[in-house]
């Protein structure tokens, strides 16, 4: 096998993230490489040889095409982009597959944005010791034919793109199994012209009838948002099924090119490919020119009406609303001794468990809480709301198919009260009157459909509507807050939301804020034994983003990263659980992505309190505390 030079993982791993499995190749600290950048920055090829024919790696008839896949690509929608399969020598890939699956070592790696099983860069092979490199001739074979002169002038004639870089080559491999999947990204990084995906699933699939589209896996698509907006749709409109010995490429541009990885649902099945870009061309190199990007880019437009876009998606924050103040008579300023008075007891006491409006149950509580920052509270909601809230979100969950078997078609669900709500680039989820969506869903449900589940999904909104109305954006609720956080309280802002299982999620966004912030959290889930080890996805995960949250994104891209020692908290998603947090400014959070094989939607009420500065605070922003 191929192993790992740490250094250079090290080195690299953080640009080389926001793709469709990008890494790079682990090599022997005995290699010798003359590559030294990872696939995020591109690597330069050793040498050329000269009597190397790229034509024979490809369908013969592939070149001679050139007019017709240039009028395909010009008219593909959402954006530009073109498949082709088959368009390699079938011989050559499937040495290249055989040398993928017996000579790479791929690891599990994880984030909020993805989770699938990664080789490296292939651009780098030529630092191999000659001995290792003899153990991949099908790829190197391939790598050269795809960063060949006859290859490149091939795509910049499709695509129109311009000349590409024949010195900087970012090729690399990607594994996805069950579970494995890439949330949506738009491949903005440096100076990426042209993205690829080369499939290379077992040709004998299915018995030989090829990916099936319940096996999940498709390359998505999405389209803007609108005429005026550089967001993406919160919807795709393409979905591109993985075939062996096919090549999508597409040109990168900020604003349109988002894609991703729909979840591999198969068991058994695996989702081979190899993902890779070409890159403007380079100081020295035919067409180079210093201001090629913004030439691209209408002298920037698209490129900062794009980062002018994203920037305020961030600032709107994952709740996406403005702190509601409380009124003047309701203002809740704790030293610790806040008693209840009959009214807030009346207020709590018709949604919430009793036991927790005890004044044993309220110290042990905030004894927890001054210890840690944050508690999690089982059996919050009082048993008969419970138990009549469980039975309906049962039943809607079947209604939908959320029965942790297949991937749910998007727009599921999206009726009556419940829109799903984005951008896709930092969440997707269902929200109860949230805002509709731009885009149609890929499934629109019938009225008699609608009709038969109306009745009991009433029953779920009023009964979600109801705790976030009129517990959670409650004085009363306030106050029994701040009587177990010591916290004052001065305003808040709740949603209720639905995360269904193959589509939904929240990436870790700053969101603006510059205070702390108190969140509090009621989760519910059926049978909760099987979301307890995160597996499944949804739980709610706190990192460390930095002083103002920056360090949790990738230069501004989708991506976030989440090493180890970053992650501050995780909670599981359970069933009738308040999950109650004390976050500082810079820590931002995200729900992970729920699975297909989650056996149910993750429905939750989330609630953030907005806690005012203090004098002590005023004091370390100035400097003066001693």
């Amino acid at each position: 096998m191929v192993t790992v030079d740490k250094a250079h993982e090290e080195g690299t791993k953080r640009q080389a993230a926001q793709d469709d499995g990008i890494a790079s190749i682990k090599y022997p600290k005995t290699a010798s490489s003359s590559s030294s950048s990872g696939s995020g920055s591109g690597s330069k090829r050793a040498h050329a040889d000269t009597d190397f024919d790229a034509r024979a790696c490809f369908r013969p008839e592939l070149f001679d095409e050139i007019d017709a896949l240039t009028s395909e690509f010009a008219n593909a929608k959402p954006y530009r982009h073109c498949c082709i399969a088959p368009f390699c020598d079938e011989q050559l890939l499937q040495g290249v597959r055989r040398e993928m699956l017996e000579r790479l070592h791929f690891t599990q790696k994880e984030t909020d944005i993805f989770k699938y099983h990664q080789s490296g860069d292939l651009a780098n092979l030529d630092g191999l010791p000659e001995a290792e490199k003899r153990q991949l001739p099908s790829l190197q074979r391939l790598r050269d034919a795809i960063y060949s002169q006859e290859f490149r002038d091939f795509v910049s004639k499709v695509t129109g793109c311009g000349p590409l870089s024949g010195s900087r080559t970012d090729m690399s491999t990607n594994r996805y199994k069950q579970r494995d999947h890439l949330l949506l990204h738009d491949d903005v990084i440096g100076d990426r012209r042209v993205s690829y995906i080369i499939y290379l699933p077992d040709p004998e699939i299915n018995e030989g009838s090829g990916w099936a589209p319940e096996d999940g896996g498709h390359l998505e698509l999405y389209p803007r948002e609108s005429d005026d907006s550089w967001a993406p749709a919160v919807n795709p409109t393409r979905r591109l099924p993985p075939r062996w010995n096919q090549i999508v490429f597409f040109t990168v541009l900020p604003g349109q090119s988002h894609h991703s990885v729909e979840e591999v649902a198969g068991l058994d099945k695996e989702r081979l490919s190899i993902q890779g870009w070409f890159h403007f061309p380079q100081p020295g190199e035919p067409g180079y020119a210093p201001d090629q990007m913004s030439q691209l880019w209408s002298a920037g437009a698209i490129s900062t009406l794009s980062q002018i876009e994203a920037k305020r998606q961030r600032e709107t924050g994952i709740a996406g609303d403005a702190f509601i103040t409380y009124p003047e008579t309701d203002v809740i300023d704790s030293d610790g001794k806040i008693e209840l008075s009959a009214e807030d007891i009346a207020v709590l006491s018709k949604y919430m468990n009793p036991n927790y409006l005890t004044q044993k149950v309220m110290e042990q509580v905030a004894e927890k809480f001054a210890d840690d920052s944050h508690i999690q509270l089982g059996e919050f909601m009082n048993k008969e709301l419970a138990t009549k809230l469980k039975t309906a979100l049962e039943a809607v969950d079947a209604h939908d198919g959320m029965d942790g078997i297949r991937i749910p078609p998007h727009g599921t669900g999206e009726r009556g009260r419940w829109h799903a709500f984005g951008p896709p680039v930092i969440r997707r989820y269902m929200r109860l009157d949230g805002p509709p969506m731009a885009n149609a869903a890929d499934k629109a449900e019938d009225e008699a459909s609608k009709k038969s589940i109306a009745e009991t999904e009433n029953v779920v909104t009023d009964i979600l509507a109801a705790i976030r109305d009129e517990l959670f954006a409650s004085a009363a609720y306030a106050r029994w807050l701040s009587s177990i956080t010591t916290l004052a309280i001065s305003g808040h802002r709740n949603m209720a939301r639905r995360f269904r299982c193959g589509l939904d999620y929240t990436l870790g966004t700053p969101d603006g804020t510059t205070s702390t912030t108190l969140d509090s959290v009621l989760c519910f889930v059926d049978q909760p034994e099987e979301w307890a080890d995160g597996v499944v996805g949804g739980y709610e995960c706190y990192v460390d983003g930095g002083g103002d949250g920056d360090e949790a994104s990738n230069d501004g891209s989708v991506y976030r990263l989440t090493e180890d020692e970053s992650i501050l908290l995780t909670t599981p998603a359970a069933w009738n659980t308040l999950n109650i947090a004390m976050r500082e400014p810079g820590v931002v959070k995200f729900v992970k992505y729920v699975s297909a094989s989650a056996p149910g939607s993750r429905w939750d009420i989330s609630s953030e309190y907005q806690v005012p500065a203090t004098a002590d605070d005023d004091d370390d922003e100035d400097g003066s505390d001693e």
